[in-house]
């Protein structure tokens, strides 16, 4: 008998972390989140996780504002030009809708592996992918350990919710790679973790929110992830005008992320503070033969109009995704991931 699917009130598919612990089948669950019907959202939400989770999602996103509001002179040692600005800091370097963004910033790293494991000719060539680790040891010490405990604990949840998406993909694929997107969590080095400070929004006239409220996706632009599975916490709210760096309630409701579906369904969809969200990405698309697909999303900021009692200029948004990806080597589609990834690279810095 099939197990009952359990939803959000917007339609995302909750699964709970002992059920994919204890390997119950939730093929079916798979199937309703990151099918290849049209109404399927392309995420899943994970609930009951371990109780250290909520501990570690608020420390790390609390450094992120506490990072941010570092010295220019401080960040900008740990920026790194060479590999496309994907290690270490970043800000004002993505292109957004056809403009470098400066309405976030980010922070690069992989958070199993400080030095990966590649040939001198993939250092070479896929920065990107293959350079060290840069952390601001001196500067903020504690953000290291505190970035790696997250991004390791998310991979590991990671790794039951991809061992359900295998057993599904091998249901529909016999020709599957078994255990494909587990191995890739476990064995690739290709993971990047994104640690991200989208800054206060300043009032609607100012030039650098490039007239913000004309601009859906003004947080973030509608993409499509190229990575085989996405990892995603619940955003943190942070009154920036405190030196604590307090958590505040989001001040406006339509901000938030946003999901398209096959069928141009717009969704909103909200991650509860002590839940896991997983988005597919678009190399398990291709490897799974489009029987698992993912789907294009955006992140709409706070109106400039809203009115609150903290002012919405100091508030600040901080999530944590960790892009769960294939070995530079191995096949997407007719090429490469090495050459996949770095043609979404060059489309974007």
């Amino acid at each position: 008998m099939s197990m009952k699917i359990g939803k959000s009130p917007e339609g995302v598919v909750i699964l709970d972390y002992n059920d994919i612990l204890t390997n119950v089948d939730v093929s079916d669950a798979i199937e309703e989140a990151f099918g290849n019907h049209s109404h399927c959202l392309g995420i899943i939400l994970i609930k009951n996780l371990p109780k250290d989770y909520s501990v570690k999602r608020t420390r790390l996103l609390r450094l992120a504002s506490v990072f941010s509001a570092l010295p220019e002179t401080i960040k900008n040692k740990t920026v790194h030009q060479e590999s496309l600005y994907s290690f270490g800091w970043s800000c004002g370097k993505e292109i957004m809708g056809g403009k470098l963004d400066y309405l976030k910033g980010s922070y690069y790293a992989n958070p199993k592996y400080d030095i990966p494991n590649a040939t001198p000719k993939q250092k070479i060539e896929f920065p990107m992918f293959c350079h060290p680790n840069i952390w601001p040891k001196d500067d903020l010490p504690e953000f290291e350990h505190a970035f790696k405990d997250l991004g390791c604990f998310i991979m590991d949840v990671a790794k039951l919710v991809a061992r359900a998406c295998d057993s599904f993909v091998s249901s529909r694929l016999p020709s599957a790679k078994q255990n494909y997107l587990e191995k890739i969590i476990m064995d690739s080095h290709t993971t990047k973790a994104r640690l991200l400070h989208y800054f206060p929004i300043q009032s609607k006239d100012d030039k650098a929110n490039g007239n913000i409220e004309n601009i859906e996706d003004s947080w973030c632009g509608w993409h499509v992830d190229h990575s085989s599975i996405t990892g995603l916490t619940s955003a943190m709210y942070i009154n920036e005008s405190d030196s604590t760096f307090p958590e505040v309630q989001c001040p406006d409701p339509s901000s938030g992320l946003y999901i398209k579906t096959k069928s141009n369904k717009i969704v909103k969809v909200s991650i509860p503070k002590n839940h896991l969200a997983f988005q597919l990405g678009e190399a398990m698309q291709l490897a799974s033969r489009n029987n698992l697909l993912a789907t294009p999303h955006m992140v709409k900021g706070i109106s400039p109009n809203i009115k609150n009692e903290i002012p919405i200029n100091v508030i600040s948004r901080n999530t944590f995704a960790v892009f769960m990806q294939p070995p530079l080597d191995e096949m997407v589609g007719d090429i490469t991931f090495a050459d996949f990834g770095r043609d979404v690279f060059q489309s974007h810095y």
